[in-house]
């Protein structure tokens, strides 16, 4: 269905066409409101521009920070002594804040993730020719903020500097065979939680706005009282969860005119991702980078993907030897906000977290926008990676992902053939299991009752029922559709630091269907807290870019990537992987039906198999770092 950009407009009071808003006094330095630049075709995308807090005029560099959430959450900041905002403003910056287009006060039709390339592009040539620009800029955000860096940045601008992308794995499109575009796809099946969550609360496409053109004055009086955000409908995130067809679960409750429907039901290959800007192997950037992110984050191995990627294919040898990474334990975004001395990464307890990000933020930014010579030389002794080792909890250094020294461990699936739930027979051995064993294991997926979701790496849901981070498991292990392989009890510790998969094969009587996979710490009291998990629309098992069906009964290997994450089982402790065919409502439901699932009312229950006999070693692969002592990284 073809979508249009309705934006309410007021008529102009006059017929001046001054872009610079009036300045603003304030006691963090003068801001210039609602600057309006204009793009290559015309669509002038509001602006607000934050001065240092004692600017006398000299050249300052520049950091932006573009967003589809209003930039006046940032005038908000201004007031606050201890914001991010504040921190730059203080140290030099010119801190910049801008409406994507067709979003609040900017102009232009409103697509997620449309645009961002080219405007990121002309903001940054806008902003380095101002005479109070030093002609460097860096740009600086999280989640849909650090997507538009990343689209950014494969433009080349030469001003563009450097750049610290928050949370940005969902700016990967096809990199990888990966095709995880916006976060709302993961192993062909659809991010439903938070593609319900982000787009009922973000997907909307009606502004009132007032004339770009109106004088400056005239414009930022008005603009104090003027609501240009029109109110949506509130959407009951459960009725939208449970809609069929799932393409109209937010229309459905009066939420029209989104780019839902084509994020939830376009394929993989469909012409619908190629006008947009995601990462594909032809991506090519020239900028410095410094990626954060957290494990338990929905894109932390794309955040590593794009790391690796920028590293081996920027286009000069100075943008690939300056990229760095940082990832916490934390949620999405939550790396400074959620670190504490006795932090939680949802229920579970991972240490002292806490570290210096906003002095690093400052001397990444020193080095590239000012040419600060001691700021290069600090970052010259930087590791490549930074990463949190939940379990072991403490900050370790590495030279980069996966790090130096890992090797892979098996674990094979193997049971009684009665591995349903907790209380069944399923166990996880370190050597392949006698040839006479148990052939498989089966089980009922009903797509009226799927497997429920119990925390994980998910954000956006707009629901406290739905919570992401690390649960305890055993109410959903309870389940008999949810077949449990445990280890027995570590007698070492055991440091999985990596990108762990599970290679299952697997049999259904539907044509398609899905297998989930959960890697899980159980700790010796008997909380089963989850590390990763995934998922594979059994359609894509031979890659997302093709569809091959089922065969009744016909046994195939299907490999499922995790993610990545460092997580040290410690003695005493065992693994566990559960093995499903829903993780709901984090990922649709698959009906089993095959063809185009978001467009389908009905469902077909199926009968899935997990085999693990002499020939089809089912089996769980985590990469073990062995024999590398990681230094402590200090705050």
């Amino acid at each position: 269905m073809k979508k249009r950009s309705i934006v309410l407009v007021i008529l102009s009071l006059c017929s001046c066409s001054s872009l610079w808003a009036s300045d603003v006094p304030s006691a963090g330095g003068r801001v210039e409101k609602n600057v309006f630049i204009e793009m290559r075709d015309g669509a002038r995308l509001a602006t607000d521009v934050y001065f240092p807090d004692s600017f006398a005029g000299a050249r300052a560099p520049t950091i932006l920070m573009r967003t589809p959430y209003n930039k006046e959450r940032y005038a908000k900041q201004h007031a606050d002594p201890q914001s991010i905002l504040r921190f730059f403003t203080r140290h030099g910056y010119v801190v910049v804040a801008q409406d994507k287009r067709g979003r609040f006060a900017s102009e232009g039709r409103y697509v997620t993730s449309g645009g961002d390339a080219n405007d990121g592009y002309d903001t940054v040539d806008w902003l380095a020719a101002q005479p109070w620009s030093n002609g460097n800029v860096g740009a600086y955000g999280c989640s849909y903020q650090g997507d538009v860096q990343i689209f950014m940045a494969q433009t080349k601008h030469p001003a563009l500097k450097a750049l610290i992308p928050q949370a940005s794995g969902s700016s990967v499109g096809s990199l990888g065979g990966n095709y995880r575009y916006f976060g709302s796809r993961n192993g062909g099946a659809v991010e439903w939680a938070q593609s319900i969550g982000w787009f009922a609360k973000n997907g909307g496409k009606y502004f009132a706005r007032l004339p770009a053109d109106l004088p400056r004055d005239k414009y930022n009086a008005t603009a104090a009282h003027w609501p240009n955000e029109r109110q949506a409908p509130t959407v009951d995130f459960w009725k939208a969860a449970w809609h069929l067809p799932m393409k109209d679960a937010l229309a459905a409750q009066g939420l029209i005119f989104t780019d839902f429907e084509d994020n939830v039901a376009s394929a993989p290959t469909s012409s619908y991702w190629d006008a947009l800007p995601y990462m594909t192997e032809s991506y090519r950037s020239d900028v410095p980078a410094l990626f954060i992110n957290s494990w338990y984050d929905f894109g932390a191995d794309m955040t590593l993907l794009q790391f690796n990627h920028f590293r081996e294919h920027s286009v000069s040898k100075l943008a690939r030897e300056n990229q760095f990474a940082i990832i916490s334990p934390h949620t999405h975004c939550g790396s400074e906000l959620d670190a504490a001395q006795e932090a939680l990464a949802g229920d579970r307890e991972v240490g002292d977290t806490r570290y210096d990000y906003r002095t690093t933020y400052l001397t990444w930014f020193d080095a590239w926008l000012k040419g600060s010579k001691s700021a290069q030389q600090a970052i010259g002794g930087w590791p490549k990676v930074r990463y949190y080792a939940m379990g072991e909890n403490r900050w370790r250094e590495t030279s980069g992902w996966p790090a130096p020294g890992v090797v892979e461990k098996m674990y094979y699936l193997e049971s009684g053939g009665r591995a349903n739930s907790l209380y069944g027979d399923g166990v996880l051995l370190g050597e392949p299991p006698a040839a006479d064993a148990s052939a498989f294991d089966s089980y009922t997926y009903d797509p009226a009752n799927p497997t429920p979701s119990r925390g994980g790496s998910m954000c956006c849901t707009g629901t406290p029922d739905a919570r992401s981070g690390a649960l305890d498991q055993r109410p959903v292990e309870a389940r008999a559709d949810v077949l449990v392989y445990t280890s027995e009890v570590l007698a070492g510790d055991l440091d999985v630091t990596g990108d762990p998969r599970a290679v299952l094969y697997v049999s259904s009587d539907a044509v398609d269907t899905d297998f989930t996979v959960k890697l899980v710490d159980v700790y010796p009291d008997g909380r089963a807290f989850n590390v990763l998990e995934s998922i594979i629309r059994a359609r894509y098992r031979q890659g997302q870019d093709k569809e091959v069906w089922m065969e009744p009964g016909q046994v195939y290997e299907v490999t499922i990537p995790l993610g990545a994450t460092s997580n040290v089982f410690k003695a005493g402790h065992r693994i566990r992987l559960e093995v499903a065919s829903s993780n709901f409502p984090r990922f649709d439901r698959n009906l089993n039906l095959g063809g185009v699932n978001a467009n389908l009312s009905t469902w077909k229950i199926a009968v899935n198999k997990v085999h693990h006999d002499d020939g089809q070693r089912s089996r769980l692969v985590l990469p073990v770092l062995g024999g590398v002592t990681a230094r402590d990284q200090r705050n």
